[in-house]
C-alpha cells in the first residue's frame, strides 16, 4: 500500500532535525535503542531499537547496535545500500553489501 523504505536523504534528514539520544531500557521495555526527538516538536519521536544484525546465520550486536536499511543504492558500488547505523555514543550513515539482514522500518507516503 502506501509503505516503503527511506531514502538516504530521508534518513539523513532524520539525523539532522532531531535531537537523539541513545535509551537503555526504553519505558521499561527491556529494549535498548535510540530515540529521535524533533528539534521542533518535543511530543515528536521515533525510537529505533538496537537490533543488531544478521550474517551467516547468526544474530549479532543485539542491545547494542541498530541497523536500518534506506532504498539508496550506493552508485560507487552496486552491490551496496545505504543505511542508519547507530550505537550508545552517537548515529551515521554508512553503505554495505545489500544482502546483510539489517532491520527494514517502513515510511508512509
Amino acid at each position: 500500500g502506501n509503505w516503503r523504505m527511506p531514502t538516504k536523504a530521508e534518513i539523513q534528514e532524520l539525523i539532522d532535525n532531531t535531537a537523539n539520544e541513545w535509551i537503555a531500557d526504553f519505558n521499561g521495555t527491556g529494549v535498548n535503542g535510540r530515540k529521535f526527538t524533533s528539534k521542533t516538536d518535543a511530543s515528536k519521536y521515533i525510537f529505533i531499537p538496537a537490533a543488531g544484525c544478521c550474517n551467516g546465520g547468526s544474530v549479532n550486536y543485539v542491545g547494542g547496535i541498530g541497523y536500518v536499511w534506506s532504498s539508496s543504492l550506493s552508485t560507487s558500488y552496486t552491490d551496496n545500500a545505504w543505511y542508519l547505523y547507530f550505537l550508545s555514543d552517537g548515529c551515521r550513515m554508512y553503505n554495505y553489501y545489500r544482502y546483510y539482514g539489517k532491520s527494514v522500518r517502513g515510511v508512509m507516503n
